[in-house]
C-alpha cells in the first residue's frame, strides 16, 4: 500500500494539470502531461489532430484511458472532467449536456451537447467513442472560441410571427426553441420555428432561424430532402419483373412486408398517392398477385433491397431507428404517384415519396440510387441531424448521393458512379442529360456534351457539379432560389472524394462503406467539408488503424481541396 501512494499522487498531480493549466501557450499548460499519461496506456501511437486556431485538440484516437466503469456515460463525464483543456472546456459540467449514448459494432457513441448561457449550441458538443470499458476516440465539435452569446430581446411569439410572415405558407408553427446558433462567424441567440409538412407551393417541412436580438433570417433549413404469403411479381420501370414478399391478408394481396424474420418491428409498406399530394395516400393492393403498377413495383423492391443492405451491412439498425422517422412510420413507407408529372422524389421525415416524373424523368422509384438516397435522408437525419443549408446540406446531399453509390455497387449496377441514370428520358430530352449526377466526374467534362457542363459562372443553371473547393458555390442566404445555398451544387466535392476513397485499391467498398456509416455519427448538425474530413479520417482510423486507409481518406480529401 505504502508504494501505491506516490503513483496515486502523480496520477493525481498529471490529472490536475490537464484539467487546470491556462489556454494561451500550446502545450505548456498539462495538455502534454496529458497527451504523455495516454501514451503511457498503449503500445499503440495516438492519432491526434489540433484546432491550430484555437489550440485545442480536434480530434484524438488511441487507447485514451484505463479501464472505467460499466456505464460508458459515466466514463465520458470522467474522461472529460480530467482533460477538458484539451479540449477547451472550462466547466464540462456547465459547458455540456448528455444528449444520446448509442451502440454499434465498434463501440459505444456516446454525444454531449453544448451549452452557452444556459442555452443548446446548435451543432455544437464533443463525442467519445467507448470500446471495452475504455475512451478509444473524441471528436471535438465545440463552437464560438469562448465568444459571449447576446441576450434574446425578441420574444418567442414575436420570433415564430416573423418566421410565418417570412415563408407566406398555409400551416402555423408547432414549436418554437431559443437556442444559439454558430453561423457565420458569430454566436447568434435564435429561434428555431419548426413547421409541419406542406404540400404547398411546394413540398416542405421548415424550420426557420430566426435571430432573436433584430429579428433577421439566419437560415431556413427546409427538411423535406429532394431525391408471409407467395412473393409477388411484376415489371418495374425499367420493363424488368422483380420478384419480392408481400402480406396476404386473406381477402387481398397487399404492398407491405418485412425484409427480415428477424426485425418483426420493422415493415416495409407501398402507398399511393393517386397523383394527388396526399400523403401517404392509400395503400396498394393486387387480386392476384401479379402488380401491373411498375412504380409501386420498384418502390417496394429497391425499398426491401436498401432496408436489408443496412440491416445486413451495419447491424444494430435499431440504434437509430427508434428515434428516427422510420420508427414514427412503423418502418419504411413509401409513396409513388405524388402530384402529376412531379419531378422530384423527397424524404419528408416520415416517409419517402416519388413523382412521376415529366419531362426529363420516368417514375423516380425507378432508380435504385434514388431510392437509397432517399431512405438515407431518414437515417442522416436521425443520427446527425445535418441542417439543409450550404456546406451542411451538401453534406446532407452527399451522403446520401455516396450510400446510394454503395447500394448500386452492392447490387451490381452497370454503372455504379453514376446516379438515376435508369430513368432518365434521354430518348425525348437530350442525350447529354443522362445521368442526375456523376460521382465520378461531378462537372460531366470527360464525356461528349459541353451542355451539361459545370460552369462555376452560373452553378444554379448548370447540370454538372464541382469536383474542388476551387469552384464551390458561395452564397450569403439559404433559400429555395439558390438551392438552399447550393446543396445539392457543392455536393459533388465531397462526391469526389467518396468515389476516390472506394476506388482506392487499399480501400474498395467493404472497407469505404463501414467508413463512410461509422463517420455520420462523428457529425453534428452543422458539419461543413473540414467537419467531414475529421470525421472520415477518425473513422478510418477506428476501423483500421493509422495505415493506407487513413492514407486514402486524406489523400481524397486534399485532391478536392478540403484540409
Amino acid at each position: 500500500m505504502k508504494k501505491s501512494i506516490p503513483v496515486l499522487l502523480l496520477v493525481g498531480l498529471l490529472l490536475a494539470m490537464c484539467a487546470f493549466g491556462a489556454l494561451a501557450a500550446p502545450l505548456r499548460d498539462g495538455r502534454q502531461e496529458c497527451l504523455s499519461r495516454m501514451r503511457s496506456l498503449s503500445s499503440q501511437s495516438l492519432y491526434v489532430r489540433w484546432d491550430k486556431r484555437h489550440a485545442v485538440v480536434r480530434s484524438i484516437s488511441g487507447v485514451l484511458t484505463r479501464p472505467g466503469s460499466s456505464d460508458p456515460v459515466e466514463i465520458a463525464r470522467a474522461f472529460l472532467q480530467d482533460n477538458r483543456s484539451l479540449f477547451g472546456l472550462h466547466e464540462p459540467e456547465k459547458d455540456l449536456r448528455f444528449s444520446t449514448s448509442r451502440s454499434t459494432p465498434v463501440g459505444i457513441f456516446v454525444r454531449f451537447r453544448q451549452k452557452a448561457g444556459g442555452l443548446d449550441v446548435m451543432g455544437g458538443g464533443i463525442i467519445l467513442r467507448i470500446l471495452g470499458r475504455q475512451v478509444r476516440t473524441v471528436v471535438n465539435n465545440m463552437k464560438g472560441g469562448g465568444r459571449q452569446v447576446p441576450q434574446a430581446e425578441l420574444s418567442p411569439e414575436q420570433g415564430a410571427k416573423i418566421a410565418r410572415d417570412y415563408l407566406a405558407i398555409p400551416v402555423s408553427p408547432v414549436k418554437t426553441t431559443l437556442l444559439v446558433l454558430p453561423w457565420e462567424g458569430a454566436m447568434n441567440p435564435a429561434y428555431r420555428v419548426e413547421f409541419p409538412f406542406t404540400g404547398h407551393p411546394v413540398p416542405a417541412r421548415y424550420n426557420v432561424y430566426v435571430d432573436a436580438v433584430d429579428g433577421h433570417i439566419l437560415i431556413v433549413d427546409n427538411r423535406v430532402m429532394s431525391q408471409t404469403a407467395p412473393p409477388g411479381s411484376g415489371a418495374g420501370v425499367d420493363g424488368v419483373v422483380k420478384s419480392f414478399p408481400v402480406y396476404y391478408n386473406g381477402v387481398t394481396f397487399v404492398l407491405a412486408d418485412r425484409p427480415s424474420l428477424s426485425h418483426s418491428r420493422l415493415l416495409v409498406r407501398t402507398f399511393s398517392a393517386g397523383n394527388t399530394v396526399t400523403t401517404p395516400g392509400t395503400i396498394l393492393t393486387d387480386s392476384d398477385n401479379y402488380w401491373d403498377d411498375p412504380a409501386a413495383v420498384d418502390a417496394h423492391y429497391y425499398g426491401n433491397y436498401v432496408m436489408k443492405y443496412y440491416l445486413n451491412n451495419f447491424g444494430y439498425l435499431f440504434k437509430w431507428y427508434a428515434k428516427s422517422g422510420f420508427r414514427t412510420s412503423h418502418g419504411l413507407v413509401s409513396t409513388v404517384h405524388y402530384d402529376v408529372n412531379y419531378e422530384n422524389a423527397f424524404w419528408d421525415g416520415n416517409e419517402v415519396v416519388y413523382g412521376d416524373g415529366g419531362t426529363y424523368f420516368a417514375p423516380l422509384s425507378g432508380a435504385i440510387d434514388v431510392v437509397a438516397h432517399e431512405i438515407t435522408h431518414g437515417v442522416t437525419e436521425s443520427i446527425n441531424h445535418l441542417i439543409y443549408c450550404k456546406e451542411s446540406g451538401a453534406l446532407n446531399e452527399s451522403w446520401s448521393d455516396v450510400m446510394g453509390m454503395f447500394v448500386s455497387l452492392d447490387y451490381g449496377d452497370d454503372f455504379p458512379y453514376w446516379s438515376g441514370e435508369e430513368i432518365m428520358k434521354i430518348a425525348d430530352t437530350d442525350p447529354a442529360y443522362y445521368a442526375m449526377r456523376r460521382l465520378d466526374d461531378p462537372p460531366f467534362r470527360t464525356d461528349a456534351y459541353p451542355a451539361n457542363d459545370y460552369n462555376p459562372s452560373s452553378p444554379l443553371s448548370s447540370w454538372g457539379q464541382p469536383e474542388n473547393t476551387q469552384e464551390e458555390y458561395l452564397t450569403a442566404m439559404c433559400n429555395q432560389s439558390n438551392d438552399y445555398g447550393g446543396v445539392h451544387i457543392n455536393s459533388g466535392i465531397p462526391n469526389k472524394a467518396a468515389y476516390l476513397i472506394v476506388t482506392n485499391p487499399d480501400i474498395g467498398l467493404q472497407k469505404a462503406e463501414q467508413i463512410y456509416y461509422y463517420a455520420m455519427f462523428y457529425l453534428s448538425s452543422t458539419s461543413r467539408f473540414p467537419d467531414a474530413r475529421v470525421a472520415l479520417e477518425q473513422s478510418a482510423t477506428d476501423l483500421y488503424g493509422t495505415g493506407v486507409e487513413l492514407s486514402g481518406v486524406r489523400s481524397a480529401f486534399d485532391q478536392v481541396g478540403v484540409y
